[in-house]
């Protein structure tokens, strides 16, 4: 089982394990034994999607985490189908997210005592790791806030862009330029997915603007319609060598050093 392969890596000191369990959903290890789970969206009971995994690598009932952090409400980054379950299974864990992800968690049933709201531009300490709050679309342009997480893990720090927009992909630099002020080691972006013409390339633009050491592909083998050959965004690197991409297998680790 994939969660109990999680509970027994070992992560050493100066290490991360990063776990993809597909779209936009991890699970991170790290040396102190936190486990953070990053958008996890392991329910399978939508009847409108065809899934290029029938079955979630981890079912919602097994999951162990700490914390759960929340890009935006979008049901496949706040799951309420997955994350009652978690609560439960997790009797711990702390939840936090957007306004909108927080409000949605109370409908859940997950008790104000273990949610947070997240406010942009802002650090917040959780034992060995820390985050800041980045929006990676413009607050006001869609229903929903969507931000970005930098977690630091005491000298390496992990980017998430969670999604995007069109108007993000068409002008990048207002909402990706904060961050690579902030050099993030490790970024992980959206290559395919919500809106129409979501593209590779322009993940490959994002990691140009903020110029991590390492890129991972992410919002893609989930729904069958919206997915992609993650080869297709690596390629792009081929003559970039300050850059290097990546690919983490469908309910697979990737142990990073530093």
């Amino acid at each position: 089982m994939l969660m109990q392969d999680i509970l027994e890596t070992e992560v050493a000191d100066r290490q991360v394990a990063l776990f993809w369990l597909g779209q936009n959903s991890y699970i991170f290890k790290t040396y102190g034994g936190s486990l953070i789970a990053l958008d996890p969206y392991l329910s399978r009971t939508s009847t409108r999607e065809t899934y290029v995994h029938p079955e979630p690598p981890i079912r919602p009932e097994e999951v162990e985490v700490d914390y759960v952090f929340c890009t935006h409400d979008h049901s496949d980054h706040t799951d309420p189908d997955t994350l009652p379950m978690i609560a439960k299974s997790s009797p711990r864990a702390f939840f936090l997210g957007t306004k909108e992800s927080y409000d949605h968690f109370l409908r859940m049933g997950i008790g104000r005592e273990c949610t947070s709201i997240l406010s942009p531009s802002l650090t917040r300490s959780f034992g060995d790791f820390t985050v800041t709050t980045f929006f990676s679309v413009p607050p006001g342009e869609e229903a929903t806030t969507h931000y970005g997480y930098l977690f630091d893990f005491g000298g390496l720090r992990i980017y998430n862009m969670g999604d995007s927009s069109a108007s993000v992909a068409s002008n990048p630099e207002p909402v990706l330029k904060p961050v690579a002020r902030a050099r993030p080691d490790i970024a992980i972006f959206p290559i395919v997915g919500d809106y129409p013409g979501r593209k590779p390339e322009d993940a490959f633009r994002f990691a140009e603007i903020v110029k991590p050491k390492i890129v991972i592909p992410c919002h893609y083998g989930c729904f069958a319609n919206r997915t992609i050959d993650p080869l297709k965004f690596t390629r792009l690197f081929a003559d970039i060598s300050a850059i290097k991409p990546v690919v983490i297998g469908y309910a697979e680790k990737y142990l990073h050093s530093w």
